[in-house]
């Protein structure tokens, strides 16, 4: 790998366990998201998470509010909970969808 370093594809490994840590294990992510509520500049990154949960559990009839909601709220800049550190491409519409 071009940037595994010494220890060739330490990267991946990384990825995994904070996946398996911070996402996978119950109370692993309960204490992340805890951290991202209590860390200033970082609230909007765990309750941006919550909603997206909570988004994924939607009925497919509330997708389409609910995703416009999130996008007011955390994708929009001087919206209440604007997630600046997002990429573009995090921010886009899911392809296919009309824009409202």
């Amino acid at each position: 790998g071009q940037h595994g370093g010494a220890h060739g594809g330490g990267h991946l490994e990384e990825e995994i366990s904070f996946r398996w840590q911070c996402v996978e294990q119950p109370i692993g992510k309960l204490l992340f998201q805890r951290f991202l509520e209590g860390a200033p500049g970082l609230a909007a990154a765990g309750a941006l998470w919550a909603e997206l949960e909570a988004y994924e559990r939607c009925e497919e009839a509330e997708r389409g509010a609910a995703a416009a909601a999130l996008r007011g709220r955390f994708f929009t800049p001087g919206g209440a909970e604007h997630c600046g550190f997002l990429s573009a491409a995090a921010m886009a519409p899911p392809t296919g969808e009309a824009p409202p």
